[in-house]
């Protein structure tokens, strides 16, 4: 089997060629290698080894920033899925895999499932939600065998220069100004999920004998906590600084159901959200 990974030089590409390397070859590609932006790249880089899978990966990330580029957003996050797909369909490539983001429901105070209604708050979530319309209908169209991955937070071991993560910047913020603030009263809940469980979910989609399209939230509510509580812990294991409330900005919870993804494809995550912060930790003392 051909496995051609997009984005393969970021944060979730690693747990993701290391989950998958025993399926067969490995392709990789970047933006140094393809601009999926650029359907004559995405032709020439394709057709040279045409595979049997895509799973894509490339994005960009960021709901403060895709605010401030929404047009650069929906270029890379939704013209570019669009961009892989027509090449799938031209060369034949019949198993697409889209990691996409629990933000495309926006927001919610009770766990929701795939059937969710999509309503993104930002550029980011919408252009998740639109490239998850494009799969879905050259799935329909053009039997193209896909998976949609909608993670909630994803935290592990931070890379160099990677900055979009939560606790990571709660870490920073109890290194150089000794608090960390929250929004509203700080009890809302988000939910963290490993890159390894990610990884694992993706090669399960990649052996699923499963036709058509079919959308998977792959998030760990044993990983739920409410930002006051996270932060908490956070203090606690860097024993120094305290946590603030900003009561006039805005929090939000999102919170989840993998009930699906543990039933149709057999995913049991595994890291818990104390392993996760522990790794972030070692990162953000060994960065």
């Amino acid at each position: 089997m051909k496995i051609h990974v997009t984005g393969a030089n970021g944060f979730l590409a690693k747990y993701v060629i290391e989950a998958c390397k025993d399926l067969g070859t490995i392709q990789r590609t970047d933006i140094d290698s393809m601009d999926i932006t650029n359907i004559e790249s995405v032709l020439s880089n394709l057709q040279k080894d045409v595979p049997d899978v895509i799973v894509h990966l490339a994005a960009l990330q960021g709901r403060s920033v895709s605010r401030e580029r929404p047009a650069d957003f929906f270029k890379v996050n939704t013209e570019g899925t669009l961009n892989l797909l027509d090449i799938c369909r031209k060369l034949g490539i019949k198993r697409f895999v889209l990691m996409s983001s629990l933000t495309v429901h926006g927001k919610s105070e009770v766990p929701i499932d795939e059937n969710a209604p999509i309503a993104p708050l930002h550029p980011y979530g919408a252009s998740k939600a639109a490239a998850e319309a494009i799969v879905h209908s050259y799935s329909n169209s053009f039997g193209i065998d896909a998976f949609i991955l909608r993670p909630n937070f994803i935290g592990g071991k931070i890379p160099s220069g990677y900055t979009e993560n939560l606790i990571y910047n709660f870490i920073k913020n109890l290194d150089e100004k000794g608090f960390i603030e929250l929004a509203g009263d700080g009890h809302y809940q988000r939910e963290w999920v490993h890159p390894k469980d990610i990884a694992n979910a993706i090669r399960l989609c990649i052996l699923s004998r499963i036709k058509g399209c079919e959308v998977f939230i792959v998030s760990e509510p044993r990983n739920r906590l409410s930002m006051m509580e996270l932060a908490q812990r956070l203090v606690n294991k860097a024993k120094r600084g305290y946590v603030t409330i900003q009561p006039a900005m805005e929090g939000f919870s999102l919170i989840s159901s993998n009930r699906k993804a543990k039933e149709m494809l057999n995913w049991q995550p595994q890291v818990t959200i104390d392993e996760i912060i522990e790794e972030i930790f070692d990162g953000y003392k060994s960065g």
